[in-house]
Protein backbone atom coordinates (compact mmCIF):
# COMPACT_ATOMS: atom_id res chain seq x y z
CA UNK A 1 0.00 0.00 0.00
CA UNK A 2 1.04 3.48 -0.77
CA UNK A 3 0.33 6.47 1.30
CA UNK A 4 0.20 10.60 0.74
CA UNK A 5 3.15 12.14 1.23
CA UNK A 6 3.04 15.62 -0.01
CA UNK A 7 0.29 18.25 -1.16
CA UNK A 8 1.54 21.66 -2.58
CA UNK A 9 -0.41 24.24 -3.28
CA UNK A 10 0.43 26.92 -6.08
CA UNK A 11 -1.53 30.76 -5.97
CA UNK A 12 -1.54 31.72 -10.12
CA UNK A 13 -2.47 35.07 -10.72
CA UNK A 14 -2.99 37.01 -13.77
CA UNK A 15 -4.13 40.45 -14.00
CA UNK A 16 -6.20 40.49 -16.57
CA UNK A 17 -7.99 43.64 -15.08
CA UNK A 18 -5.32 45.65 -16.65
CA UNK A 19 -6.89 45.29 -19.90
CA UNK A 20 -9.96 44.67 -18.41
CA UNK A 21 -10.28 40.98 -20.45
CA UNK A 22 -13.15 38.80 -19.45
CA UNK A 23 -14.83 41.92 -17.46
CA UNK A 24 -18.63 42.16 -17.78
CA UNK A 25 -21.20 44.02 -15.81
CA UNK A 26 -20.89 41.81 -12.84
CA UNK A 27 -17.16 41.36 -12.72
CA UNK A 28 -15.95 45.12 -13.74
CA UNK A 29 -12.21 43.89 -12.77
CA UNK A 30 -11.37 40.21 -12.68
CA UNK A 31 -7.83 38.87 -12.41
CA UNK A 32 -8.37 35.35 -13.68
CA UNK A 33 -6.70 33.09 -10.96
CA UNK A 34 -5.79 29.59 -10.16
CA UNK A 35 -5.66 27.97 -6.90
CA UNK A 36 -3.40 24.83 -8.37
CA UNK A 37 -2.84 21.30 -5.89
CA UNK A 38 -0.20 18.71 -6.65
CA UNK A 39 -0.56 15.42 -4.76
CA UNK A 40 2.39 12.93 -4.00
CA UNK A 41 2.30 9.47 -3.16
CA UNK A 42 4.97 7.18 -1.80
CA UNK A 43 4.42 4.81 -4.19
CA UNK A 44 7.07 3.88 -7.05
CA UNK A 45 5.49 5.02 -10.10
CA UNK A 46 5.91 8.60 -9.25
CA UNK A 47 2.69 9.51 -10.54
CA UNK A 48 1.71 12.96 -9.00
CA UNK A 49 -2.05 14.10 -9.07
CA UNK A 50 -3.10 17.41 -10.27
CA UNK A 51 -5.67 19.66 -9.75
CA UNK A 52 -7.47 23.37 -9.86
CA UNK A 53 -10.20 25.26 -9.40
CA UNK A 54 -10.24 29.52 -10.76
CA UNK A 55 -11.52 32.20 -9.15
CA UNK A 56 -11.18 36.16 -10.04
CA UNK A 57 -8.15 37.27 -8.20
CA UNK A 58 -8.74 38.36 -4.56
CA UNK A 59 -9.82 35.40 -2.44
CA UNK A 60 -7.66 33.08 -4.33
CA UNK A 61 -5.18 32.69 -1.59
CA UNK A 62 -8.12 31.58 0.76
CA UNK A 63 -9.19 28.72 -1.70
CA UNK A 64 -5.30 27.73 -1.45
CA UNK A 65 -5.31 27.38 2.46
CA UNK A 66 -8.92 25.53 2.28
CA UNK A 67 -6.65 23.35 -0.18
CA UNK A 68 -3.75 23.03 2.28
CA UNK A 69 -6.36 22.26 5.11
CA UNK A 70 -7.87 19.24 3.08
CA UNK A 71 -4.62 18.48 1.75
CA UNK A 72 -2.89 18.01 5.64
CA UNK A 73 -6.19 15.46 6.33
CA UNK A 74 -4.91 13.31 3.08
CA UNK A 75 -0.92 13.10 3.84
CA UNK A 76 0.03 9.52 5.85
CA UNK A 77 -3.74 8.29 4.37
CA UNK A 78 -3.42 4.65 2.27
CA UNK A 79 -3.68 5.74 -1.59
CA UNK A 80 -5.77 2.56 -2.85
CA UNK A 81 -8.42 2.50 -0.40
CA UNK A 82 -9.44 6.29 -1.40
CA UNK A 83 -8.86 5.84 -4.99
CA UNK A 84 -10.89 2.30 -5.37
CA UNK A 85 -13.53 4.21 -3.83
CA UNK A 86 -14.18 7.72 -5.04
CA UNK A 87 -17.35 7.99 -2.92
CA UNK A 88 -15.17 7.43 0.02
CA UNK A 89 -12.64 10.09 -1.17
CA UNK A 90 -15.66 12.88 -1.32
CA UNK A 91 -17.17 11.52 2.16
CA UNK A 92 -13.92 12.35 3.95
CA UNK A 93 -13.93 15.75 2.73
CA UNK A 94 -18.05 16.62 2.10
CA UNK A 95 -18.59 14.59 5.62
CA UNK A 96 -15.87 16.43 7.82
CA UNK A 97 -17.43 17.45 11.62
CA UNK A 98 -14.79 19.85 12.36
CA UNK A 99 -15.81 21.86 8.86
CA UNK A 100 -19.10 20.68 7.97
CA UNK A 101 -20.50 24.14 9.78
CA UNK A 102 -18.54 25.98 6.70
CA UNK A 103 -20.35 24.24 4.12
CA UNK A 104 -18.42 21.88 2.29
CA UNK A 105 -21.10 21.56 -0.24
CA UNK A 106 -20.50 25.58 -1.54
CA UNK A 107 -18.26 28.37 -1.52
CA UNK A 108 -14.75 27.81 -0.71
CA UNK A 109 -14.82 24.55 1.05
CA UNK A 110 -16.42 23.10 -2.07
CA UNK A 111 -13.99 24.84 -4.50
CA UNK A 112 -11.19 23.46 -2.61
CA UNK A 113 -12.60 19.96 -2.05
CA UNK A 114 -12.91 20.13 -6.16
CA UNK A 115 -9.52 20.85 -6.75
CA UNK A 116 -8.23 18.06 -4.08
CA UNK A 117 -11.14 15.19 -5.75
CA UNK A 118 -9.51 16.40 -9.23
CA UNK A 119 -6.13 15.60 -8.36
CA UNK A 120 -7.12 12.14 -6.75
CA UNK A 121 -9.61 11.11 -9.60
CA UNK A 122 -5.86 12.55 -11.81
CA UNK A 123 -3.92 9.37 -10.15
CA UNK A 124 -6.99 7.16 -10.55
CA UNK A 125 -6.45 7.43 -14.53
CA UNK A 126 -2.73 7.95 -14.04
CA UNK A 127 -2.59 4.57 -12.75
CA UNK A 128 -4.93 2.94 -15.01
CA UNK A 129 -2.89 4.34 -18.27
CA UNK A 130 -5.53 6.46 -19.57
CA UNK A 131 -6.92 10.23 -19.83
CA UNK A 132 -9.42 10.73 -17.20
CA UNK A 133 -12.16 11.07 -19.62
CA UNK A 134 -11.59 7.48 -20.87
CA UNK A 135 -11.69 6.08 -17.78
CA UNK A 136 -14.87 7.59 -16.68
CA UNK A 137 -16.12 6.44 -20.04
CA UNK A 138 -14.60 3.16 -19.65
CA UNK A 139 -16.10 2.49 -16.47
CA UNK A 140 -19.58 1.01 -15.55
CA UNK A 141 -22.82 2.39 -14.67
CA UNK A 142 -23.00 0.91 -11.63
CA UNK A 143 -19.32 1.76 -10.70
CA UNK A 144 -19.60 5.52 -11.75
CA UNK A 145 -22.86 5.90 -9.88
CA UNK A 146 -21.28 4.20 -7.18
CA UNK A 147 -19.14 7.64 -6.83
CA UNK A 148 -22.18 10.32 -6.38
CA UNK A 149 -23.76 11.00 -3.53
CA UNK A 150 -27.77 11.24 -3.80
CA UNK A 151 -28.53 12.46 -0.59
CA UNK A 152 -30.60 15.35 -2.02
Amino acid sequence: MSRFTNIKVFDFRFPTSSTLSGSDAMNPDPDYSSAYVEVRTDADDGIKGVGFVFTIGRGNDVVCKAIESMGDRLVGMEVEPLLDDMKRAWDLFVHDSQLRWLGPEKGVEHMAIGAVLSALWDIKAKRAGKPLWRLLAEMEPEELVSTLDFRY
